[in-house]
């Protein structure tokens, strides 16, 4: 041991003492990068178990869920149909037309 010592250059002790702070540095960063995946791969997987758990509800479970997204895309079709009204109106007149309004 003490032969591999003295064979040491005394001019590269400061790149020995900068690459061993580095080497420490490199260590935390790395720390820091695996609990930031880690979480971010717990929050996958619990959204994943959280499909699961519906999937796996039966019927019973997939009725509120199916309804609550019905009603969504109702209501997104009637929005798009009173936002485009005015124009489709002046184009083609129907009865939609004249219950909003949309008629003179």
């Amino acid at each position: 041991m003490m032969d591999l010592l003295q064979s040491i250059d005394p001019a590269h002790l400061p790149f020995i003492a900068v690459g061993c702070a580095l080497l420490c540095v490199a260590v935390v960063v790395i720390g820091f990068l695996l609990q930031a995946v880690s979480s971010i791969f717990d929050v996958i997987a619990g959204l994943i178990e959280v499909l699961v758990e519906i999937l796996q509800g039966g019927p019973v479970a997939w009725c509120g869920c199916t309804l609550l997204i019905g009603g969504l895309i109702a209501c997104a079709g009637f929005t798009f149909l009173y936002l485009n009204a005015p124009e489709s109106c002046a184009q083609n007149p129907t009865n939609f037309c004249q219950w909003f309004g949309f008629l003179p």
